[in-house]
């Protein structure tokens, strides 16, 4: 028992670090959820191990102990537990705001494709201005340089946000055009462009160059014009051919790890458990002592 809760607990604090729906940082925060968790293992294994050394077995220790060692490093920085204490109350501010604009919903399935959920304009401008005003009438966030910021933000770009739709006369008749509350169809471009260069070449090693090209995008467009194509390539019939004459040392990645991260046949229900130490306190017939207190 000491050995598979072990195991199980690991992953499951590892696991935090694939938390989230897709959209990434800030809407996902998995590095937060990873550190949260080995935050609540610094307070539980200790309980965890009291309680098997009432077994009639004795039990061995010594995995539990090691991940409690690890457990107990990071509870101890300073540092960072009030970088999580800050980030976790900031993180709900946000997550706030999100909701009042109804934008990438915690729990949606379109990740970064998501564009927001269809509700009436006024609606929507109703609750972030309630918003706005908590910004100033709630003590923490009024004094608060980064709240000052972000409600800065929201009134030099209000408007915009807001705009009314647009109806203008096309082929097919009159269309109405939405405009758009975030910069997601340029960053979708910005992903399109990335896919598709790879798709062609079927080079992973252009991670780096492409992730360089991308802050300037028409760079990478301009590889459908003949003429700069024939500059680039300095005589080379194609990039392949222009990638193969570089110099190996600088497309060398890094090497791949083996596959040590195979987990082991029935651990992987449990590791998706938001409450797994929870369950393994109820599964040994006890309850950890910060569940009592609530």
């Amino acid at each position: 028992m000491p050995l598979t809760t072990a195991y199980s607990l690991a992953l499951w604090a590892l696991q935090g670090k694939q938390h989230g729906d897709g959209y990434g940082f800030p809407f996902d925060r998995p590095l937060l959820e990873f550190t949260q968790r080995m935050l609540t293992l610094d307070t539980l294994i200790p309980q965890l191990q009291d309680l098997l050394a009432k077994s009639e077995e004795p039990p061995e220790s010594q995995p539990l102990f090691k991940l409690l060692t690890q457990a107990c490093y990071l509870a101890e920085d300073q540092e960072a537990v009030q970088a999580v204490e800050e980030l976790r109350w900031r993180g709900e501010v946000f997550d706030r705001l999100r909701t009042a604009m109804r934008i990438a919903q915690a729990g949606g399935g379109n990740g970064l494709n998501d564009e927001g959920t269809d509700e009436a304009m006024a609606t929507i401008r109703q609750r972030v201005q309630a918003f706005r005003r908590e910004l100033d009438t709630n003590p923490k966030l009024a004094s608060d340089s980064l709240s000052k910021k972000m409600a800065k933000q929201i009134d030099k770009y209000g408007e915009k946000l807001f705009a009314d739709p647009i109806t203008v006369e096309a082929p097919a008749g009159q269309v109405t055009i939405y405009p758009q509350r975030t910069n997601n169809i340029l960053e979708q471009f910005f992903r399109n462009v990335k896919r598709g260069y790879r798709r062609k070449t079927g080079n992973n090693t252009m991670r780096r160059a492409l992730q360089t090209m991308l802050a300037d995008t028409p760079l990478v467009k301009n590889l459908d014009n003949p003429q700069y194509m024939k500059i680039l390539l300095e005589g080379k019939a194609n990039l392949e051919e222009l990638f193969a004459s570089l110099d190996a040392a600088s497309l060398k990645e890094t090497e791949q790890p083996g596959d040590n991260n195979r987990i082991l046949p029935g651990f992987r229900p449990l590791i998706h458990l938001d409450d797994l130490p929870g369950q393994i306190f109820k599964s040994l017939g006890a309850y950890p002592e910060s569940a009592k207190s609530n």
